[in-house]
């Protein structure tokens, strides 16, 4: 496996449970509105958006779309570390900054 690959591999691999770790929280707050809640948590549902498009951009970082996918995962972490998710945020941060020196590598 070469450099390249590893390096987004890796990215994949973060950038998915730092996804997942942000979904987690607003799937809790889309149950509550189809029980029928009048309040909605709008952090969390940020963080779900924002968790979709992080699994999103590791999926482009995978195929080959280095800098798209490593900048978008880089703003979803920063995002995400600033409405209060820290792990998942950092999980999907490294993932963009893997993802973004993947291209890069000589190997």
């Amino acid at each position: 496996m070469q450099t390249k690959q590893a390096f987004a591999l890796m990215a994949l691999i973060l950038g998915i449970i730092g996804g997942v770790l942000l979904v987690k929280g607003g799937i809790d707050v889309v149950s509550r509105l189809i029980e029928g809640a009048r309040v909605v948590n709008t952090g969390a549902l940020l963080l779900l958006g924002l968790g979709i498009v992080a699994i999103i951009g590791s999926i482009m970082i995978w195929n080959g779309q280095y800098m798209t996918g490593g900048l978008l995962n880089i703003i979803m972490g920063i995002i995400a570390i600033l409405y209060g998710d820290d792990t998942g945020g950092l999980m999907v941060l490294i993932s963009g900054i893997f993802g973004f020196m993947a291209p890069k590598i000589k190997a």
